[in-house]
């Protein structure tokens, strides 16, 4: 949290969305593509209605693009009553945690992902990985 935004970004000086999801699944020994487009390639497609926490969220952010290319990604981090809060690296205002149901984020949602399962005692599991898209 509080670090900068910054494109192309990979630390805390300034970083971008892809590079923030990449560093913390390398804390788990989880090696992720830099960028998001690659990053919603890989694990499980998940329904919106099944997402959980430690799931990818995928956006496309480019109001002006007919196409629903992936340029952004954010990491669940809570799901409370159909409520489903993020962290990401916003453009605007840096590390941030957001809400999937914000009219913004809502309109802009693609898919989500799953690379890692949570154990009932809270410690990440990750599943064999697939490198198959599914929409």
């Amino acid at each position: 949290m509080f670090t900068p935004y910054r494109y192309g970004g990979r630390t805390k000086m300034g970083i971008d969305c892809s590079a923030l999801i990449k560093n913390i699944f390398s804390h788990y020994k989880i090696s992720l593509p830099r960028i998001s487009y690659h990053q919603s390639k890989i694990g499980f497609f998940i329904p919106k209605n099944k997402i959980e926490k430690g799931d990818l969220l995928f956006f496309s952010t480019r109001t002006r693009s007919i196409s629903n290319k992936i340029n952004h990604v954010g990491l669940v981090i809570g799901v409370n009553y159909n409520q489903i809060f993020f962290i990401h690296a916003s453009t605007s205002h840096g590390v941030i945690i957001s809400h999937l149901h914000q009219k913004y984020w809502d309109k802009r949602f693609v898919m989500a992902r799953r690379i890692l399962f949570i154990s009932h005692n809270n410690q990440p599991k990750i599943p064999m990985i697939s490198n198959r898209s599914r929409n």
